[in-house]
């Protein structure tokens, strides 16, 4: 019996490897597919960086061979010796970037901004146990192949893409090469699973869409290559399944249905993509040709981010169908696309998951689970009865102000919904400086502002209490107390202060209410009916703290949050006075409140200094413009003192970074915060330490 068990057993160690060897293959699918799409890239990025091929030395192509020689050597040899093949990898990146040492010796912050992505990529690379993009192939190696390949061409036609009409031939020819690995792999992986994967239907439905658009552009490489992103977009959503490495068997949109903060970041970024792509669209541009790849995708996260930072004049860059586009984007963007699918479950008799309904009421603002669907109607009800009376009453203004009745009920729609969505772009030129002398316009603007900078769920609590229907919560007494406060106290300020300089020139009337109007939009909407270009440098700094502040929690504002602000005065002013609780409206304001909101200001302050010093080392800006720049964009504001149409490619990335930060950066960090609490099983000494 002993030496049947072991013979049973001595096969064991022999089988071993083999299960080794194919666990490899399968961890390190998606990564190989990356590195053999990249293949190409070296020469795209030496193209970019000399201007061209074309007389360059021995040496250069020398290097850029060795460089994608590495890439796709490493991209078949990971999956069998993970060591070698990473090491081939690092080679390959290091030889791109010394590919394009010139143009980074000219440009430090350009240098810092590739350090850091080839730091990520690396860190990735060589992580222990983990393959790129957290993903383990499911079956086939070929599977992550194709998502791996798919992900990194698609992304490499976007940024090339993004440069315009500048772009080299030498480019083009890259990313048509990368695409066309990426369509072979595909195709190659829907032809052996063709009867085994339902997915390889959807891949080859794909693959043939892209067939037919390549046989209308096959005379214009940029067009030819485009098309191949249809495929490379589909393979990336719908193609071959694979699991999280943390989560094997979990379905691939588990991790972001059911993450609060993934759910977020995903519906905002999803947005903007596709408004980058509508709004680059020929029929989006009131010229007919198409606007560039990057004032598009700035436009689309300005407005998907109700900022109202522009590098393109609304009214005459864009056509109607544009300014559509960005109507759209902005009602989206300030409500968010989770509060209208939830509501949209009720009428298609849907259900989620006790996990996605979390989820969800977390981003909606609902304290009760059970009413998540209810509590998403009630801002939709809330948000278009706002717009709707304004969208009226404006109409009836601008038709009154002598606009036809046509261009008045579409600049009335348009203007009432960027206000309450405290967007502030407008279908003036000049803003509403125009209207400087209209004070309805201006009071229904500023009314708009302020119901929009609201939570609807305060506002539907302060009719509940006209009613007399129930009592006011302490939350919405914060909300209402300080909006109030904030209002008041920067309307007599702005009113001193810019009594002789930007309301200079206006009656005593006027300047009320053009002081009343200042104050409503500085923190949160981006409207102005003053020139700003050269304000009170008292003003200055009220203006920046104004806009660090922001609108309240719920709203459709950013900011760190008016009650984030109340809630930090008030740990001030306990602690001055040395109490035992911290209390507000006969409440006790719990102490991981305060926590909180001291974690939400510190990391507001930590990321616009880091923005600050990246714009200040890449762009030929006056410091007081790119803070004020900054500030603006963080609180999604979207005021500007002339910097914004000072930037350049890379100083318009820092700032569309900074409007997708200041959108859902606290929020997320407070969701984050309250989802992560880790337990603690060693009770350590209490020391106290000295600060301040």
């Amino acid at each position: 019996m002993i030496r049947a068990a072991v013979a049973t057993r001595s096969p064991a160690p022999a089988s071993t490897p083999l299960h080794i060897h194919a666990l490899s293959r399968r961890l390190h699918a998606t990564t190989s597919g990356a590195l053999l799409a990249s293949g190409s890239v070296p020469w795209a990025i030496a193209s970019w960086a000399h201007g061209g091929l074309a007389g360059c030395s021995v040496w250069l192509l020398v290097l850029l061979l060795a460089a994608s020689s590495s890439l796709l050597a490493s991209a078949l040899l990971i999956g069998r010796r993970a060591l070698l093949g990473r090491s081939l990898a690092t080679a390959g990146l290091v030889a791109t970037l010394g590919a394009g040492a010139p143009r980074l010796w000219e440009s430090p912050a350009l240098t810092v901004v590739l350090a850091i992505a080839a730091s990520i990529g690396l860190a990735e690379l060589w992580k222990t146990g983990a393959s790129l993009f957290f993903a383990v192939s499911r079956g086939h190696p070929m599977s992550g192949r194709v998502r791996g390949s798919a992900a990194v061409a698609f992304v490499f036609w976007l940024v090339v893409a993004l440069g315009g009409r500048g772009t080299s031939l030498v480019s083009w020819v890259a990313v048509g090469t990368s695409m066309a690995i990426a369509v072979i792999t595909g195709a190659v992986w829907a032809f052996r699973r063709r009867a085994r994967d339902p997915r390889s239907r959807t891949l080859a439905v794909a693959l043939g869409i892209t067939a037919l658009l390549a046989t209308f552009t096959f005379g214009d490489l940029p067009s030819l290559v485009g098309s191949g992103s249809v495929y490379a977009l589909v393979a990336v959503v719908f193609g071959p399944r694979v699991e999280d490495a943390e989560d094997p068997g979990g379905r691939w949109w588990a991790a972001v249905m059911e993450h609060p903060e993934r759910l977020l970041i995903t519906t905002f970024a999803t947005l903007a993509g596709l408004g980058t792509l509508v709004l680059a669209l020929p029929q989006s541009a009131a010229s007919g040709s198409s606007v560039r790849g990057l004032d598009a995708a700035f436009t689309s996260v300005s407005a998907v981010c109700v900022t109202g930072l522009i590098v393109c004049d609304t009214p005459t860059d864009f056509s109607r169908v544009g300014q559509v586009a960005i109507l759209v984007l902005i009602q989206l963007g300030g409500l968010g696309m989770m509060t209208f699918s939830t509501a949209a479950l009720r009428v298609l008799g849907g259900r989620m998951s006790f996990r996605q309904e979390s989820a969800v009421a977390h981003l909606i603002g609902a304290k009760d689970r059970s009413r998540v669907i209810a509590s998403a109607q009630d801002v939709l009800r809330v948000t278009f009865v706002a717009e709707s009376v304004g969208a009226v009453v404006l109409a009836a203004l601008f038709v009154s102000a002598g606009d036809p009745l046509g261009t008045a009920i579409w600049r009335g729609c348009f203007t009432s919904i960027s206000a309450y969505c405290n967007a502030g772009f407008a279908l003036q030129s000049d803003s509403l400086v125009a209207y400087q002398s209209a004070p309805m316009v201006l009071h229904v603007v500023a009314a708009l502002i302020v119901l929009g900078g609201m939570s609807p769920a305060v506002i539907l609590a302060l009719a509940a209490r006209s009613g007399r229907r129930g009592p006011l919560s302490a939350h919405a007494k914060i909300c209402v107390a300080s909006a109030a406060a904030l209002l008041v106290l920067g309307f007599c300020l702005y009113l001193l202060w810019e009594w002789e300089y930007s309301l200079a020139g206006l009656s005593v009337a006027q300047k009320l209410h053009n002081a009343w109007f200042q104050s409503a939009t500085l923190r949160t909407a981006g409207f102005n009916s003053v020139d700003l270009s050269n304000v009170n440098p008292t003003t200055y700094i009220l203006m920046l703290g104004w806009m660090f502040v922001g609108a309240s929690p719920g709203g459709t504002a950013g900011g760190v949050k008016t009650t984030t602000v109340a809630v930090m005065a008030l740990s001030v002013a306990h602690t001055i006075r040395g109490g035992t609780a911290m209390n507000a409206f006969g409440r006790r304001i719990e102490e991981r409140t305060v926590q909180r909101a001291s974690v939400i200001v510190t990391v507001a302050l930590g990321f616009a200094v880091l923005a600050v010093i990246a714009l200040a080392l890449t762009q030929r800006i006056p410091l007081s413009l790119v803070v004020f720049e900054v500030v603006s964009a963080l609180g999604t504001v979207g005021l500007t003192q002339g910097a914004t149409e000072l930037l350049d490619e890379v100083g318009k990335v820092i700032i569309m970074v900074c409007m997708f930060v200041g959108r859902i950066g606290g929020l997320t960090m407070m969701m984050f915060m309250s989802q992560r609490s880790i337990a603690e099983r060693i009770v350590l000494p209490i020391e106290e330490v000295d600060v301040g």
